[in-house]
């Protein structure tokens, strides 16, 4: 009886296989994970760049807010509020509830990516 102890060699293939399939599946994994990050970056700036005009807004007298809908003249903006972006932003402004004596402020900003179109909204109510 020929007793030698270690691995043969289809062993060994059979536990390379193994091994490649988790790393193909890790790399995967990062893939995903790089897009979703980037996703989540022009969110995030979308946001920012939301609330920057909403508090620009808000900063504004009430008697200056024109009730109506405008688009920045900037657009599209970079995540820095620059020219030449990837965000178009605009803002509608309207009464409340009828009231002469409240205003409804909603920024919105639009993005395209791959295609795909993506929005973001902030609203508040102002008073005089």
């Amino acid at each position: 009886m020929n007793n030698k102890e270690g691995f043969s060699l289809v062993e060994f293939m059979i536990a390379i296989g193994i091994l490649t399939v988790g790393l193909l599946a890790l790399v995967g994994l990062q893939s995903t994970s790089i897009k979703g990050n980037s996703s989540s970056k022009n969110s995030n700036s979308a946001i920012l760049l939301g609330e920057k005009k909403m508090e620009e807004l808000k900063n504004t007298s009430f008697t200056s807010l024109a009730l109506g809908t405008t688009s920045d003249p900037n657009n599209p903006l970079t995540s820095s509020d620059g020219t030449g972006g990837l965000f178009n932003r605009s803002w509608t402004i309207q009464t409340y509830s009828g009231s002469t004596n409240m205003k409804q402020i909603t920024v919105t900003m639009t993005w395209t990516v791959g295609g795909n179109s993506y929005s973001t909204s902030l609203d508040t109510i102002i008073s005089r």
